[in-house]
């Protein structure tokens, strides 16, 4: 009882920390408590207790009831690596060079941006297009000269709401698949209603939202202007750019025909990452434009910075967060708190379980981010009606857009923004996303009812 005690009060604390991010002062030296210094002195605090030992970390991230952690670790990781590679190669910003051009006006841009992320999703991952798309945005931002934000929101929120069609859009949806034994399109059947509910919900939220602000006419001249030059530097390496490009448009199908070959996502994405590293590898000597790391090969030096220049662009500091929070869940299940959960979700009411379902599975993966709070409810609902499944398909995916601790993409959404000089923290996100995001989960609710009933 008194483990139980500490480790709900441990997880907490780590979430108020993680949201907070103090300073401390150490040696006259200020030190900011991030997700990853945190995470790791909360995972040496249930070690050195005795509630977690290696093996529990061991175990957090096996196999469990068909779901298997370790494999989402490799897909969010090989893809931040992938697409950090695509957009290296300079070609991220010739696209939206191109595709500012043929935009004649802010909100042609604002329908053109959010189809064209619905659309990738649909075929591959949300957290892939996020990664692609976002610095595109920021590219045609500048270039027009435009506020990126309404764009940056809306394709950040289309991607997480796409996502929900087939299984292979999130990670997410695979734990839930698995779980409840759902096949591609057992899932596509049920998902389907209620995605196309959530999709133009969102959709014509964000546009009344921003409706005023879209610019009635982009600066084409200024584009043909300011990029004439820049274009010639965009593309470093001929070989490399066709390269990196091909191998992602390969890695793209791949993806797209996975489950009808038979292979798995994270073997793709793990199979990709790879040839990324050998090709990084080969230009590095070429694309480096530092000298930091320099080995001497044959006689010969290279230059290796542009390969750790890329491996550095993965945020490999969230690693501790989300493992810290795996061996929660695993805690959690050994203390009898995941059952205990489960039973409090029995409702008389079809319509009142299926609305709260969604709601609370939403909120809670902004307390536990949403890989690991989907594991913890798909033991929770263990043999549970198939709608409970499908809120907590919705509130998986939809609760990665109320704030950035939502989904492990929002966190290194707001590092990738940060790393183009925009500011993307809680406080706006929420500002810009809530209503938005509670309006798609109750339209989203009636719409699993629905399809429930019938």
């Amino acid at each position: 009882m008194i483990a139980t005690i500490i480790t709900i009060h441990l997880f907490f604390a780590t979430v108020y920390l993680v949201i907070k991010e103090p300073e401390v002062v150490v040696k006259n030296k200020k030190v900011v408590l991030d997700y990853a210094r945190v995470s790791l002195g909360v995972l040496g605090l249930l070690l050195a207790s005795g509630i977690a030992s290696l093996t529990t970390i061991k175990s957090a991230i096996m196999p469990q009831m068909n779901i298997v952690p370790w494999q989402i670790l490799i897909i969010f990781f090989g893809s931040a690596y992938i697409c950090g590679s695509l957009d290296a190669s300079g070609v991220l910003k010739l696209i939206a060079y191109k595709f500012a051009s043929v935009s004649k006006n802010g909100k042609r841009l604002f329908i053109n941006l959010v189809l064209l992320a619905g659309i990738l999703t649909v075929f591959t991952s949300n957290d892939i297009v996020t990664l692609t798309l976002t610095p595109i945005i920021v590219y045609i931002s500048q270039y027009t000269n435009i506020n990126p934000m309404p764009y940056l929101i809306a394709v950040f929120f289309a991607s997480n709401t796409w996502s929900m069609f087939f299984y292979i859009g999130n990670p997410t949806n695979v734990v839930v698949a698995q779980a409840y034994s759902l096949n591609f399109m057992e899932y596509a059947k049920l998902m389907f209603f209620p995605t196309i509910v959530a999709i133009l919900t969102s959709f014509f939220g964000f546009y009344f939202k921003y409706r005023n602000i879209l610019p009635g006419k982009l600066n084409i001249a200024f584009i043909r202007e300011n990029s004439r030059v820049e274009l010639q530097s965009f593309i470093k390496d001929t070989k490399y750019t066709f390269l990196s490009t091909g191998f992602f448009v390969l890695f793209f199908i791949t993806i797209a025909i996975g489950d009808l070959i038979g292979l798995q996502l994270w073997k793709s994405i793990l199979l990709f990452s790879g040839i990324y590293l050998l090709l990084n590898t080969a230009f590095s000597d070429v694309l480096s434009e530092r000298d930091e790391i320099v080995v001497e090969i044959g006689g010969f030096e290279y230059n290796l910075t542009f390969l750790f220049d890329t491996v550095k662009r993965v945020p490999w500091k969230m690693l501790p967060l989300v493992l810290t929070f795996f061996v929660f869940v695993h805690i959690f299940t050994r203390f009898g708190i995941t059952r205990y959960v489960g039973s409090l979700f029995n409702f008389q009411n079809e319509l009142i379980a299926t609305i709260i379902t969604t709601f609370t599975t939403a909120f809670a993966a902004n307390v536990m981010i949403n890989q690991p709070m989907t594991i913890f409810f798909a033991q929770a609902f263990y043999k549970k009606p198939i709608n409970y499944a499908m809120s907590l398909i919705v509130g998986s995916n939809i609760g990665g857009n109320i704030t950035l601790i939502g989904a492990l993409a929002g966190v290194m959404w707001s590092r990738i923004l940060k790393f183009y000089g925009i500011e993307m923290n809680n406080k706006i996100f929420v500002r810009e996303t809530f209503f938005v995001a509670l309006l798609v989960l109750f339209t989203t609710s009636i719409a699993i009812y629905m399809v429930y009933m019938l």
